[in-house]
């Protein structure tokens, strides 16, 4: 499974010009140390649901991570998580982490929390389920986020955020709001705030944004 994710990671960012070379698990960026990326599939008990862990280390003291479901059981299902992080977090990581913007596949925006500028890189929300409904996002899905950005006591490094918001199906819902990978309360009210769509059955909805430093 290693070599699998590792030659889709490989092929994915050479697509858009960035060239990566193994060093055991990892993929390091060609001439350098920083930033390094590896993927690790967790297979799941009985046939259910795996977890691709995707890690990618800034420098020595910080590392975004990451996970992603699978849906099915080997390969499948760990292509289907490789599949959900291409979708999702891979625009956002390539112009952060790598420097390469793709302005059809996010939104570029600059934004002042505390003291410092931040540009502003903010993928696609991502459906998973209720496939035949169609899904509209919330004009202040990402505003009230924003809100909560601006306040927060951010330092001048880069700085990530992932989003997920999961309808139950019975009027319930499920939010998380991580910032540098722990719970972030003020994004999670924020989130929690917004008048999602309701539908009978399941589905989630996933955002990852970045802040990168403005010089």
């Amino acid at each position: 499974m290693d070599r699998l994710i590792q030659n889709t990671l490989m092929d994915l960012f050479a697509e858009h010009g960035v060239g990566l070379e193994p060093d055991e698990d990892w993929l390091l960026t060609e001439g350098d140390d920083f930033p390094a990326i590896r993927g690790i599939w967790h297979e799941g008990n009985n046939g259910g649901l795996g977890r691709l862990d995707i890690d990618i280390v800034l420098d020595e003291e910080r590392t975004i991570e990451e996970s992603f479901g699978g849906i099915g059981a080997g390969k499948a299902g760990c292509r289907d998580a490789l599949d959900s992080f291409a979708r999702n977090d891979f625009h956002v990581v390539l112009a952060a982490c790598w420097h390469v913007v793709n302005g059809k596949k996010l939104a570029v925006r600059e934004l002042t929390a505390g003291a410092h500028r931040f540009a502003v890189y903010i993928g696609d929300f991502t459906l998973r389920g209720e496939d035949d409904a169609p899904m509209e996002i919330p004009e202040d899905g990402l505003s009230a986020l924003e809100a909560a950005i601006s306040t927060a006591p951010l330092t001048a490094d880069i700085h990530w955020i992932r989003v997920f918001y999961g309808n139950t199906g019975d009027g319930k819902s499920q939010v998380e709001v991580l910032l540098d990978n722990e719970p972030w309360a003020a994004g999670h009210k924020a989130i929690a705030s917004v008048e999602w769509p309701q539908h009978e059955r399941y589905y989630s909805l996933r955002n990852f944004i970045a802040l990168v430093p403005v010089d």
